[in-house]
């Protein structure tokens, strides 16, 4: 019907342009040279249908000409100035027939040469098809052929392939070095509707795009996303769930809970992530997958290696009477560690249980001091007082006062650690990471040494309350260091690529970290940086913990000791 149309279009076309005295035709792809005398305008023919766009290239040879086109009835439409460089005219046609292009100099007195080409005409149909996929899977593609050609046993001997390789599918993308094909995978039931894929942020930016396909009448569920070689995340899987609308059109509270109780690891995927063996919950729901790209960095100092010396975690309670609770702590001493040694460097971090479990800490510092990157060191893992987290790791100057004149002390008259600043590291992640950098800015006579992992550098405190809020305006440590004279500090920090904000704002972890750096800078501080391809997640910070502690402590050659000199 449409071809119909278009050849009946085409001999209309060709009539009216008989009509047209002094038009040349303009086809698309055609090029045509033109020369303009002073005061002459240059007249094309275009054959088109109604809805479709457009897209006229004009090269106006450093003059300033005008490209104006008018309808078939001769109705003056779209045009444009365009000039001296070259420049387009896009447009949607809203008739079919002849449209007339008009080429003029603006300049009436000017002679000009160009070059003018109908680049593209897009029909209506073609605009409005389904979008295609931005990246196919060679498998799923191999496996859809295979259908179409009757193969009935392609299917199982699909799921028999995934089930010895596991899922997801990493397949290359031709042409493309940066990112890979990654294709998730489910198997559904007759009563599966839907999957998403739940990989945060993104999942919350354009949900119906991590919305999983089914193919044909297969048991075979897929989406197929291109990411970074170099990416490490963890994600769930969540059959039949809600609709969601994007983060930046509101947050639907409701539809988040009911996807997140339908959230499980990938039961095709082997590598699980905090799946905790305690756990009441069914072993098919505890904890997420990971998924880590051939590009990904290693983490080596997070394996535990037979025939490095171990040192020694002693569990230690701790009551405050500035903060009126009591706290585990956990203390790491060094292999060979002795009472009567040169003070050993001290690292304080926060969120004790994670630091012992998701981030190997011990092991870690075992094998950075075996290796010689590091000295050895003692480690005050700071836990935090039932349901004070919130509270206290918000640059809480009570609790950082505490730190700094109760813990430490208490710990001091028990182990043989330094009181050098320059050689005193206080780290942590997320809200620990802010705490670290206030704790840093505030007692600069304890703290000489701040390592934050994806610190969350978007809150502000409450001046009232022990609190922060993230509705006010970000970067609040920003001014506070902007207005404070520069301490004898140094810096390492982190962020993820992920780190973004979903709904469109600013305050995003990621950004608020980069201008961190550069007020940093800008003052006069020593900083480390890194962007790691990654998320807000401790399966990142197990593998940066290092890199702040070989860049702030470490010794600047294997076994030769860094040389502390004041930054100020």
């Amino acid at each position: 019907m449409e071809r119909a149309f278009r050849i009946a279009l085409f001999f209309a076309a060709v009539l009216s342009m008989s009509a047209l005295a002094g038009g040349a035709e303009l086809k698309p792809g055609q090029v045509r040279e033109g020369s303009l005398s002073a005061g002459q305008a240059q007249l094309f023919l275009l054959s088109l249908s109604d809805g479709d766009f457009v897209r006229i290239s004009l090269n106006p040879h450093g003059q300033i000409l005008l490209a104006k086109t008018y309808t078939p009835s001769g109705k003056p439409f779209r045009g444009a100035e365009i000039g001296p460089q070259e420049g387009n005219l896009d447009l949607v046609t809203e008739a079919s027939g002849v449209f007339r292009l008009e080429i003029s100099a603006v300049d009436k007195r000017a002679k000009a040469t160009y070059t003018l080409t109908l680049t593209k005409v897009v029909t209506l149909a073609e605009r409005l098809a389904p979008l295609k996929p931005s990246v196919e899977s060679p498998k799923i593609l191999a496996l859809k052929a295979a259908i179409k050609r009757g193969d009935r046993e392609s299917v199982k001997a699909f799921w028999k392939d995934v089930r010895k390789t596991g899922a997801p599918l990493i397949e290359p993308i031709p042409g493309d070095r940066e990112n890979m094909a990654v294709t998730f995978l489910w198997r559904g039931r007759p009563d599966t509707k839907n999957v998403m894929v739940l990989w945060i942020p993104y999942a919350g930016v354009a949900p119906d795009e991590y919305l999983m396909e089914r193919l044909g009448q297969t048991d075979v569920w897929y989406k197929t996303i291109k990411v970074d070689r170099r990416m490490r995340l963890s994600y769930t899987l969540a059959p039949n769930v809600a609709r969601l609308r994007p983060l930046s059109l509101g947050i639907d509270q409701d539809a988040i809970t009911m996807t997140a109780a339908a959230a499980r690891p990938d039961p095709l995927n082997p590598k699980r992530w905090r799946e905790d063996s305690k756990s009441v919950d069914a072993q098919e729901y505890r904890g997420s997958s990971i998924l880590e790209m051939p590009g990904a960095p290693p983490q080596p100092w997070i394996i535990r290696r037979p025939g490095i010396p171990a040192g020694q975690v002693e569990k230690r309670r701790f009551k405050s009477a500035i903060l009126k609770n009591e706290r585990e702590i956990a203390i790491y001493l060094p292999p060979r560690y002795s009472p009567h040694a040169k003070p050993y460097p001290l690292l304080v971090v926060f969120d004790e249980e994670a630091y012992l479990t998701l981030v190997p800490t011990p092991t870690i510092l075992d094998n950075l001091i075996w290796k010689k990157r590091i000295p050895p060191m003692v480690a005050v893992l700071v836990g935090n007082a039932p349901g004070a987290r919130d509270r206290e790791l918000v640059c809480n100057p009570r609790f950082l006062r505490a730190l700094a004149a109760e813990l430490l002390p208490w710990a001091h008259g028990m182990y043989n650690f330094t009181s050098d600043p320059r050689q005193t590291v206080v780290a942590g992640s997320s809200a620990g990471g802010l705490a670290a950098a206030c704790a840093g800015l505030w007692h600069p006579e304890t703290f000489g040494n701040v390592l934050a992992q994806s610190g969350a550098f978007h809150l502000t405190p409450h001046s009232t309350t022990d609190t922060m809020d993230s509705n006010s305006e970000p970067n609040w440590l920003v001014r506070q260091f902007i207005s404070h004279p520069r301490e004898a500090l140094r810096f390492y920090l982190d962020a993820g690529s992920a780190e973004f904000n979903a709904t469109g704002s600013a305050d995003s972890i990621l950004f608020c970290t980069r201008v961190l750096r550069d007020v940093l800078h800008a003052k006069g501080y020593e900083v480390h940086y890194q962007e790691f391809i990654g998320g807000h997640d401790y399966l990142s910070w197990r593998g940066t913990l290092a890199d702040g502690l070989i860049a702030l402590i470490g010794y600047s050659e294997p076994g030769v000791p860094r040389e502390f000199v004041p930054t100020n």
